[in-house]
């Protein structure tokens, strides 16, 4: 994996991570909602981290 390919994918995952912070501060949510939106944030966060590492297993 390139230096290059590596900043990419901190970037992003950094931008992801930000976003998500900047959202839940500004959109307040019931315990219901939260509740939802944490098993759903669950699976795409599983889902990217299983992409990830995939893309690392190509480059190696």
């Amino acid at each position: 994996m390139s230096a290059q390919t590596a900043k990419f994918f901190k970037g992003v995952t950094t931008g992801l991570v930000i976003g998500a912070a900047i959202t839940m501060l500004t959109d307040p949510v019931t315990d219901r909602q939260r509740h939802r939106l944490v098993k759903k944030t669950e699976g795409a966060f599983k889902c990217m981290g299983e992409m990830i590492d995939s893309a690392i297993a190509i480059f190696r």
